[in-house]
Order: C-alpha cells, then sequence, then structure tokens
C-alpha cells in the first residue's frame, strides 16, 4: 500500500480533529444538560453589590422568595458584598465556578463600571452571562419639605431663577440617579448642584430633614415616603404614567424630551456557565416573576415584572453598556 501524501495525511488529520471537537462539545452539551436536570442540588449563592436593606437587596430577597415557591427543595442564600457600586461582588462572581451555583443579583448601573472604574479585574464585556432580567423600575423626581412649589412648572421657573442654588443627592458619582440628573440638565438646560452620597440611605435622610432639596430616585425607594407626603413627585420615567402614581406625569409630559429614566434588575452567572443551567434559570425567574403574586409583591417595590429570553436580556445589557458609555463620556462624568 502506497504512503500517504503530506496533504492527504493532512486532511485526514483535521478531519480527525475536527471530529474529535464536534464529539467534545457534544458531551460537553450532554454534561451540561445532565447538570440541569437535577439543578438545583445543593444551595445557591446569591451575590447582592449592595448593603442589606436597600432596593437592590429587597429585590433580591423577594426574588429568592419566589423561586422557593417553584423550586421548595432549593436552598438559596443571600450573601451582600457591598462597595464599589457592585464591583466588589461582580469580582466575587468571576471567581467563582461556573456551575449556576454564584449567581449575581445585578442593578443597571453595573454597565457604567466599564466607563468609571479604571482597572478593573474583570472585563464588563465578557465576564458574564446574562441569564433574566427580574424587573423594570422608573426613576422618579422627587423633592423633599425644603422645596416650595407646588408642581412641576413652578419647580422649573424657579431652579432656573436661582441657578445652583437647588440640590440634588445620587448614591454615588456614575451611579444611575447621577446620570439621570446629569441628562435632565443638559436637556432641559436648568442647572442644579449634584451631591453624591456613599449610598442613598444617607441621602435620603438629608433629603427628608430639608438639608438637600430633590433626587432621580427608583421608585420604590420612595413609595412609601410618598404615600406619608413626606417626599412630592413632579415627574417620572417612563413611556406612560405609573400605576402607582397616575397623577405624576412623565417627563414627556412636562415637556423633557427623549428622557426617560429607569432602571432594570437581573440574574448574572459566570461566563460559561451551561447553557441549559442559564435556560432553566431563565424560565423560572421568568415563571415565578410574572404570575400574579409575583407582580403585586413588585408592586411594592414600584416595579413591574419583566418576561425576557436569555437573548433578550443579553441585547439589552450590550446596548446599555454602549449607550450609557456615549452618555459618560459625553457629560464629562468621572469618579473622584
Amino acid at each position: 500500500m502506497k504512503p500517504m501524501s503530506q496533504s492527504v495525511a493532512r486532511f485526514v488529520a483535521a478531519g480527525a480533529i475536527a471530529c474529535l471537537a464536534a464529539l467534545t462539545a457534544r458531551g460537553a452539551h450532554a454534561a451540561g444538560d445532565d447538570a440541569a436536570k437535577d439543578y438545583p442540588s445543593k444551595p445557591i449563592t446569591l451575590l447582592v453589590g449592595f448593603p442589606a436593606g436597600g432596593p437592590a437587596d429587597n429585590a433580591a430577597r423577594l426574588l429568592v422568595d419566589r423561586i422557593v415557591t417553584k423550586w421548595p427543595q432549593a436552598k438559596i442564600i443571600v450573601q451582600n458584598r457591598g462597595g464599589a457600586n457592585g464591583a466588589i461582588a461582580a469580582t466575587e462572581l468571576t471567581k467563582a465556578p461556573a456551575d449556576g451555583y454564584t449567581l449575581f443579583f445585578v442593578t443597571r448601573s453595573h454597565v457604567n463600571l466599564k466607563w468609571l472604574t479604571p482597572n478593573l479585574p474583570f472585563n464588563p464585556e465578557t465576564d458574564f452571562q446574562p441569564v433574566a432580567i427580574v424587573l423594570d423600575v422608573p426613576n422618579v423626581m422627587v423633592v423633599g419639605p425644603s422645596v416650595k412649589a407646588p408642581d412641576y412648572a413652578a419647580f422649573v421657573k424657579d431652579v432656573a431663577a436661582h441657578p445652583n442654588q437647588y440640590t440634588a443627592f445620587s448614591s454615588g458619582n456614575g451611579s444611575d440617579p447621577h446620570l439621570a440628573l446629569a441628562e435632565y440638565m443638559q436637556k432641559s438646560g436648568l442647572r442644579i448642584r449634584h451631591i453624591p452620597y456613599k449610598g442613598g440611605n444617607e441621602g435620603m435622610l438629608d433629603m427628608l430633614a430639608g438639608r438637600v432639596d430633590l433626587s432621580f430616585a427608583t421608585l420604590g425607594t420612595v413609595m412609601s415616603q410618598l404615600r406619608k407626603g413626606k417626599l412630592r413627585a413632579l415627574a417620572i420615567g417612563g413611556k406612560a404614567r405609573s400605576p402607582q402614581l397616575p397623577d405624576v406625569p412623565t417627563f414627556a409630559e412636562v415637556g423633557v424630551k427623549d428622557f426617560s429614566p429607569e432602571a432594570w434588575y437581573g440574574v448574572m452567572a459566570p461566563k460559561g456557565t451551561p447553557p441549559a443551567i442559564v435556560a432553566k434559570l431563565n424560565a423560572t425567574i421568568n415563571e415565578v416573576m410574572n404570575t400574579p403574586e409575583g407582580a403585586k409583591k413588585l408592586e411594592t417595590l414600584g416595579a413591574v415584572p419583566v418576561r425576557n429570553t436569555v437573548d433578550d436580556f443579553t441585547a439589552i445589557y450590550k446596548h446599555d453598556l454602549k449607550t450609557n458609555g456615549e452618555l459618560i463620556q459625553r457629560l464629562g462624568i468621572h469618579i473622584d
């Protein structure tokens, strides 16, 4: 028998490698499918990048309560890793095994880290696997007792007459409330002094005490104070008025065009988590949050449930990474 030529040998070798790769990939998919059948078979850790008692923590614990209605055998442990606008928790996630047993409860402000934090120990674009968006919540312009204007029109008139005398707090430089304020000033032409805090609670206390005038807060964080009459809402993000605040106009209605501050909260896994486990998590989250009971629970946070695929969330995440980056760079926002 004649020996194979070098070209034929290379062709045969390449074919063998391709077949081996295909078999390996099928084996990996099969292993992932098998793992998903028994998932979860041990405790899940849900990392939250903000302190206990805040809006992200409250939403994460609500999600856990809803998931165990579907998976009563599941033990899900919420671990708060507050600091650096969620970067500490995100870093911990990237060091965890990609097996679905360590997850990250992520807020929309996570996309800002790429543009605001130098020398991150992870790549926000490549190191995370989006799983599902849990909820959407609008940001609302709220004012404290120091603001005497009865409505949005009167407030705008007074702010225009007194540039940089009114103050607005945020939970930190580069946070979503900070970006909302910066974009609002750009589009309204008004000048309001930004007061960054290391978290939202202290700023809220100062606004209630009249030491800070206003904020662009997520609806859930201020709903109880609005109901008690300690704060007032002047305008709200979203395409339509909120069912919780039907008398509060949207920013579009009061004349601030192309401005609709909103936030999403979601779940991410480490990159490389088996697709079957990601799909199972996505389906379960969608199911438990979109029941009448789930929607009712979210209403207490001023939020609405979202039904989305893994691809939907991935597209939204990539879009927000790009658009928030453009906004941060255009407005010259930075962390001091």
